[in-house]
């Protein structure tokens, strides 16, 4: 039959499509991946933390993968639990939130934008939400 040869492509653009026309969702992944764990040192490194943030948002890079694939991309996020942004935002207690860089020589303490992850009840990416942040944090 011929439907069922065109099923494997048509999945296939379905996941391409997901990440809407011109993000590189590999790329994007990684950069995320880095930029989670590195120091914002200045005005220029917060604004390209901040654009990753709303590339990936934007871009639907992270929708319709599932939270184990999420971890072993980038690592698990902090639950949203009782976040004060996630609850003005409509995310569930599960849902995920991610610092995205932290203040030289404190890697407890973010200094980058916050992105936000929703789940659907099977575990699949539905939803983002990124907050930016415009002043880099004094240096200590």
């Amino acid at each position: 039959m011929k439907l069922s040869s065109t099923l494997p492509l048509a999945a296939s653009l379905v996941a391409l499509a997901a990440c809407g026309p011109g993000v590189d969702r590999e790329g994007s992944l990684t950069r995320l991946r880095t930029a989670l764990d590195a120091e914002v040192t200045d005005a220029v490194v917060l604004e390209d933390h901040n654009q990753l943030a709303e590339d990936v948002s934007r871009g639907g890079v992270l929708e319709g993968m599932f939270q184990h694939e999420l971890s072993e991309r980038i690592g698990r996020g902090q639950n949203c639990g009782v976040n004060e942004l996630c609850a003005r935002h409509d995310f569930r207690a599960t849902d995920w939130v991610y610092e995205i860089g932290h203040a030289p020589g404190d890697p407890e303490l973010p200094a980058g934008p916050t992105l936000i992850v929703g789940f659907d009840s099977t575990g699949r990416v539905d939803r983002t939400f990124y907050l930016t942040r415009r002043t880099p944090l004094p240096p200590r």
